[in-house]
């Protein structure tokens, strides 16, 4: 993203805060979560290029600390997801079974399939189902 995006998107999520807060009851506002969400990611993009937080909070008209939780928040909840997989469970007679042999493939005694995971997420996953 260059600069000229940035600042029409900073111009933007200030434009919404001012006017969310206007109807709000003055300190005790409560920002919408998508407004939010809007705001925290333009603030990261902020911060990966090595501005402060002071700055950016100021441009969108939002008190530092407020800022600075929201961005604590979001990567409290991207570092509880971190290490996860996708999964899909679906019927036996749907299961593709894969073209080359490496990779590991567990019946359970209830029935359950695991395949596509190593050694020790199998493990893993066993000692959290029993």
């Amino acid at each position: 993203m260059d600069e000229t995006e940035l600042e029409s998107i900073c111009a933007g999520l200030a434009g919404r805060v001012g006017r969310e807060a206007a109807r709000g009851l003055g300190k005790k506002w409560r920002c919408p979560s998508g407004l939010r969400e809007e705001i925290v990611a333009y603030a990261g993009t902020c911060r990966e290029t090595g501005e402060a937080l002071a700055p950016v909070s100021e441009r969108l008209g939002l008190v530092e600390s407020t800022l600075a939780r929201w961005l604590r928040q979001r990567k409290k909840k991207e570092d509880v997801f971190r290490g996860f997989r996708s999964v899909a469970i679906v019927p036996s007679g749907e299961i593709q079974r894969p073209s080359c042999g490496s990779q590991l493939r567990l019946t359970t005694a209830d029935g359950h399939v695991i395949e596509g995971l190593d050694l020790e997420s199998i493990a893993y996953l066993l000692r959290a189902i029993r």
